[in-house]
């Protein structure tokens, strides 16, 4: 039985592994086929698209942003 995981264009998630672990960034697409985001996560100043999967990430409620 595979975990189900819940996305949504526009949620805030913090990144939990790889390169990139404890940056966080904003949903721009979700494919739950391939169990999929895309996420924009602001990298030196300049916001970039990273590709993770669903395992990858977390959902977060708070962010110093809002």
């Amino acid at each position: 039985m595979r975990p189900r995981f819940d996305y949504s264009v526009g949620e805030m998630v913090r990144i939990k592994s790889g390169a990139f672990q404890c940056f966080t960034g904003r949903i721009e697409a979700v494919d739950q086929a391939r169990a999929t985001l895309k996420v924009m996560v602001k990298i030196f100043g300049r916001t970039e698209p990273i590709e993770l999967r669903f395992r990858d990430v977390e959902k977060i409620t708070f962010t110093e942003e809002e």
